[in-house]
């Protein structure tokens, strides 16, 4: 009985903290000023790393920088080598990745003070042997969840799962491979993580 009432005790632990990571805001973004092609933006209520990429239309890679800072930053961006288009700016924290439309017209640009796009990334809690995945699905699209072994021989696969709230436990005790590695797909985005056995 204490044996269940522990392992229900832990699963509990685990749901809670994954629906508390859903929840978390750890950044947002406030447009300060827009002048000519000069944007500046702050970053508050940080609470991780944050990586800053702005990617024009294509998907191509124009800059990109880490920002390791617990208090409110500004940060200004001189875009006045962008000939006119659409770019993204995406800020990628521990948590979660967003992404802003950087408009670019004639002599001027824009930032959008909302995200095109928000991606929640999963989080896995590993305790004596069993795995939790956790993923807050905000618009619902197809999410996979795979598991590969040590020798990279598919074990798992969840099919297409549409719930807003994923949430799968897997006990990797009784199985034959030392290791496990756990691919999740969301929007064309993937996550991996590799646990041992206990």
């Amino acid at each position: 009985m204490k044996k269940i009432l522990k392992f229900s005790l832990v699963l509990v632990v685990a749901f809670t903290t994954m629906n508390l990571h859903a929840g978390t805001v750890d950044f947002t973004i406030g447009v300060k000023k827009e002048q000519g092609k000069i944007v500046t933006f702050a970053l508050e209520n940080m609470i991780s790393t944050i990586d800053l990429s702005i990617y024009d239309a294509e998907g191509k890679l124009i800059h990109s920088e880490k920002v390791n800072s617990k208090k409110n930053i500004n940060r200004t961006y001189d875009l006045n080598a962008l000939p006119k288009g659409t770019y993204f700016l995406e800020v990628e924290s521990d948590f979660k990745i967003s992404r802003y439309i950087i408009s670019v017209i004639g002599e001027t640009a824009s930032l959008s003070t909302e995200p095109t796009s928000e991606i929640y990334k999963p989080t896995f809690v590993s305790k004596e042997g069993l795995v939790w995945v956790g993923l807050f699905n905000v618009d619902k699209s197809p999410v996979n969840i795979k598991i590969f072994d040590k020798d990279d021989n598919e074990v798992y696969d969840s099919k297409e799962v549409l719930d807003q709230n994923v949430k799968k436990v897997f006990d990797i005790n009784y199985n034959n491979s030392e290791e496990y590695t756990f691919v999740v797909t969301d929007n064309d985005r993937t996550f991996t993580k590799t646990f041992g056995k206990r």
